[in-house]
């Protein structure tokens, strides 16, 4: 009974003594820095949130490879919208802003469909409409450039 208690009383001041000369070791070899040396630290305040988020930038729909190139960045994207797709299966809105499937495509999913409900705003009625909308430019790799709207301020009518 005794030896395994013994073992480790022996492991334990054994693990405590290498502690306690590789502190000592450390304490020698690392000398202070010299008054004036070192590296200060100063304490630097961020500018008000107003100040740090600039007006994103205006883009034209019809220009999708400049869109394209801010992909994952906020901006502002402006155009007609050519047509109002409408998905009954998910009840998400697609506002083409082109012919192809290749144009900029600003999408309503049914999730935030109560929030233009609540201010009486129908996704349809966009349709011939000059719009401004302002949001993250995403990417996608089978719908290509698109706009997800989650609330009906991201969107400007023009006309």
């Amino acid at each position: 009974m005794k030896a395994p208690f013994t073992r480790t009383a022996l492991l334990v001041a054994a693990a405590f003594a290498a502690g306690l000369l590789s502190h000592l070791l450390y304490q020698r070899w690392s000398a202070p820095a010299p008054e004036g040396r070192g590296y200060p630290v100063v304490f630097s305040p961020l500018p008000p949130p107003a100040a740090r988020q600039s007006e994103p930038p205006l883009l034209d729909a019809r220009d999708v490879e400049k869109i394209r190139g801010l992909a994952g960045q906020r901006a502002r994207v402006r155009g007609r919208v050519y047509r109002v797709g409408h998905s009954a299966k998910s009840d998400t809105y697609f506002l083409n802003f082109g012919p192809s499937q290749s144009s900029f495509t600003g999408v309503i999913f049914a999730s935030a469909l109560p929030s233009f409900e609540k201010q009486k705003i129908r996704p349809r009625n966009y349709e011939g409409k000059e719009l401004e909308l302002t949001g993250e430019i995403k990417d996608h790799p089978k719908y290509g450039v698109e706009m997800i709207l989650e609330d009906p301020s991201q969107i400007k009518l023009l006309d």
